[in-house]
């Protein structure tokens, strides 16, 4: 068969998208060049009788933006977007990208996105998977993008570095008791995924070993030499699941040292965390991002709060000294019970609680003609349900807060609440989870007593 031939060309990256890829133009189309900035200028190899750029071969001229990652796993992990580019090069680009997603709302304020102060080691839950190497080695790592191919990784540099040293002396200590990872494709083995939560402000640590079934021979051994190497664990749990899944965690649980579970301080607050615990990974962003969300907030003495889509309950607990009564709304039982046990280790009487979902319990709300002074909402990355919002424009809180964790639905959502009543007033992000391309953005409304459209 006659070898393909191909010719060299040069091109200019004009612009980067949000996923992080450059944009190159060759004959007359736009092309997505993983990990390539604006103007530089790269070495493409091109077949002779096709109009495609087939690879990037080299950069010829580096933009100032470019660092060398720190991360050596970079361009084959996939969970990162933006270890090749400098901090303030990243932020820039997030504010480019959240001003062109809000600025068709009339009179908004978009206040400059908050920075980490450190973009590095910041995650506090840790989460990693194994299988067995040819060699029969362990292998403990991450899937690559797109594929169910682990790439093997010992020093992540998102994950708190302390999640990294129990990860790694797990490992150790699995190949010195010669328990074998998980196959999936015989459905043999022991250990399939390993997850790290770490206390950033408590220092306590809890290991969770996912296993494929009940059966874990030498787990007490396993205890004993964590326990042994002194690096901090406070809790050891086994998590069965048996299932043919990519969902981490199974159902069962045994604890096999300690409580089973850690807890962390915000604020002057103590908050539980278990396996299946909802709580920010982000713990010095999380405190900045409640912080100004409880601001704006902004409740009174005699002001009712309620806090839907609430998880374990953090936001309206940190709230409720401020204001007459809270109520939260949690459909996950597990989060629902973490606050209501939050609400009574930090002795706060003020807050009840409700395991429903957050549409159906808004929904009855607003059937009741019930009345609340100020509405947070907190909803999962698809954002909120048209009956939310409609029922939303019958109870007619005075403020709302809106945090997002996907900035995309909830500037959908903002055309539906201006359409019921409300104004935006601000919106302010919080890089909580820097070197990727996920933000939390807080929207903060008020009710402006007429529905004509906010929006340009």
């Amino acid at each position: 068969m006659e070898k393909t031939k191909m010719k060299s060309i040069e091109l200019k990256c004009i612009k980067q998208d949000f996923n992080g890829n450059g944009i190159v133009k060759y004959n007359n189309k736009e092309y997505e060049i993983p990990n390539m900035l604006p103007e530089e200028i790269g070495v493409f190899s091109i077949a002779k009788d096709q109009k495609v750029p087939v690879k990037l071969e080299k950069i010829i001229n580096r933009s100032s933006s470019r660092i060398n990652s720190q991360c050596q796993y970079f361009e084959s992990c996939g969970g990162c977007q933006y270890q090749h580019m400098s901090y303030d090069a990243e932020i820039a680009l997030k504010e480019d990208y959240l001003k062109n997603l809000y600025q068709s709302f009339k009179g908004i304020t978009i206040k400059p996105l908050n920075k980490m102060p450190n973009p590095y080691n910041y995650r506090n839950k840790c989460q990693m998977t194994y299988k067995l190497s040819k060699t029969h080695n362990v292998v403990c790592g991450f899937y690559e993008e797109g594929t169910h191919k682990i790439v093997p990784v010992s020093n992540c540099k998102i994950q708190a570095t302390k999640a990294t040293e129990v990860i790694n002396a797990f490992n150790k200590v699995l190949t010195k008791n010669h328990i074998e990872p998980y196959n999936e494709k015989t459905r043999k083995g022991i250990v399939r995924h390993v997850l790290v939560r770490y206390g950033f402000n408590s220092k306590e640590i809890l290991l969770v070993i996912v296993t494929n079934g009940d059966f874990f021979p030498g787990s007490k051994n396993v205890c004993k030499d964590l326990i042994n190497l002194n690096i901090g664990i406070t809790t050891i749990v086994q998590n069965i699941n048996p299932r043919q899944t990519s969902i981490v965690l199974g159902d069962k649980e045994r604890v096999l040292y300690g409580p089973g579970f850690i807890y962390d301080t915000i604020g002057k607050l103590k908050f539980k965390i278990s396996s299946r615990s909802f709580y920010q990974v982000n713990t010095i962003g999380m405190n900045m991002l409640y912080k100004k969300a409880i601001e704006n907030a902004n409740v009174g003495p005699s002001d009712i709060l309620l806090d839907t889509y609430c998880g374990v309950g953090t936001i309206g607990l940190l709230a409720s000294h401020a204001c007459k009564q809270v109520y939260g709304v949690e459909l996950n039982p597990d989060a629902y019970h973490d606050a209501c046990l939050n609400a009574r280790i930090n002795n706060i009487k003020n807050i009840k609680f409700f395991n429903d979902d957050s549409t159906k319990f808004m929904t009855k709300l607003a059937a009741a003609g019930e009345h609340i002074d100020v509405l947070i909402m907190d909803p999962p990355r698809d954002g909120s349900t048209d009956q939310f919002i409609e029922s939303v424009g019958k109870l007619k809180p005075k403020r709302i807060i809106y945090v997002s964790c996907d900035p995309k639905t909830q500037v959908r959502d903002l055309y539906k609440l201006s359409n019921v009543g409300y104004h935006l007033n601000q919106v302010e992000a919080f890089d909580m989870f820097p070197r990727t391309f996920n933000l939390e953005c807080i929207a903060t409304l008020s009710y402006k007593n007429d529905k004509k459209n906010d929006y340009k």
